[in-house]
């Protein structure tokens, strides 16, 4: 087993294809407590939901926003975390309840980026060793959180798919909320 920064960890290349190592992956997120997301191609990138979907908290370096006034998950000046992510709360709050909305702050662990060197984790390792050795109970709550908020990012299939607040439910409480904001 490798480490990195004092972690195990695993590496591999899923490649386009839907194969038996992308069930390895799926089955590394369910055995895993974090998983890093580390700076890619785009802020919404497939992996970032995949890592939900699975319970494993995402891991986000934080820097400065493009605008400089929020926060980007995704590089250096990216586009703030509030454009990038479905429901988020801070993008809606003003026009819909907070039951509607997914506060991913509460889930996300976020350790500060090196602007000057974007391939920098060691914070990131830092952070997750710290959260193992002295905050085993925020972990727990981080997961009981990602557990509920993760519902409203899928599809509901099946004959029960009416019993859960998808995200297909949640687009239509927003667009209904849209058209009650402007109508006042």
């Amino acid at each position: 087993d490798a480490t990195l920064g004092g972690m195990p960890y695993a590496t591999g290349f899923l490649g386009k294809s839907r194969t038996n190592k992308t069930v390895d992956a799926y089955d590394k997120y369910r055995n895993s407590i974090f998983c890093p997301i580390l700076p890619g191609d785009m802020p919404f990138a497939r992996r970032v939901f995949d890592v939900m979907f699975h319970g494993c908290l995402p891991v986000f370096m934080k820097w400065p926003s493009k605008n400089g006034e929020g926060k980007s998950w995704h590089v250096p000046h990216g586009h703030e975390v509030k454009y990038n992510y479905p429901f988020h709360k801070e993008l809606y709050s003003f026009f819909m309840k907070d039951e509607d909305l997914i506060d991913y702050e509460s889930f996300a662990v976020e350790t500060v980026g090196d602007i000057g060197n974007k391939t920098n984790f060691g914070s990131m390792f830092d952070m997750m060793e710290a959260m193992i050795e002295e905050n085993p109970n925020e972990i727990r709550e981080r997961q009981l959180i990602l557990k509920e908020q993760v519902v409203s990012l899928t599809y509901g299939l099946g004959e029960d798919a009416h019993r859960y607040d998808d995200a297909f439910s949640r687009m239509m409480k927003i667009l209904e909320s849209m058209n009650d904001y402007e109508m006042v």
